[in-house]
């Protein structure tokens, strides 16, 4: 996954409004994932992102209007130009990465048997990454989790001040995606 630096940490702001992707276009950050985009304006924001020398996710889940299937991935890979996607499917992200995306795997950690199924998923997994939610649990597991992780980890969900942030960075994740636009400047 050579288009993102993950030897620096990364803030990711997540665009859960379309008002937003200014700032997040004028963020230090590398990377944006659209969160609420749909077929219909998806083409018209990766241009903006590109414009900006950024790189464009989208959450396969809260993409609306697409069929996620071999097809929907090839379009959004030629079609769409999306750098990479993120979701909870293991199929979908393997579809995704025969076509050529980035991918990376959404574990929510919201029970000891979710935190075991992630670790058997993350040891052997193939994706580029992996993001777990809510923070404050993904940080509880941390030191787990890097045992068997041979891809960087992001930590979401739930990062409401820098005091989060920095504990999440000083834990040692790679970065972290957060929707908050205060939070999305990476001077903390």
């Amino acid at each position: 996954m050579s288009w993102i630096d993950f030897s620096e940490f990364q803030v990711i702001p997540s665009i859960r409004r379309l008002g937003d992707l200014e700032i997040a276009l004028n963020s230090d950050a590398q990377v944006i994932l659209l969160t609420e985009a749909h077929i219909a304006n998806l083409q018209e924001l990766v241009k903006l992102v590109h414009a900006k020398d950024k790189k464009a996710l989208v959450n396969l889940e809260l993409l609306g209007g697409f069929g996620k299937d071999h097809v929907g991935m090839k379009l959004l890979k030629n079609y769409y130009h999306v750098d990479g996607v993120m979701s909870t499917d293991s199929g979908k992200l393997g579809m995704a990465k025969q076509c050529g995306l980035v991918t990376f795997q959404r574990f929510f950690l919201h029970d000891s048997r979710s935190f075991e199924t992630a670790l058997k998923i993350i040891e052997c997994s193939r994706v580029d990454g992996a993001e777990l939610l809510p923070a404050i649990m993904a940080l509880d597991c941390y030191q787990t989790l890097t045992a068997v992780a041979k891809i960087p980890l992001l930590a979401g969900g739930f990062i409401r001040d820098r005091e989060m942030m920095e504990k999440i960075k000083r834990c040692g994740f790679k970065g972290l995606t957060v929707s908050d636009k205060s939070l999305w400047y990476s001077n903390f």
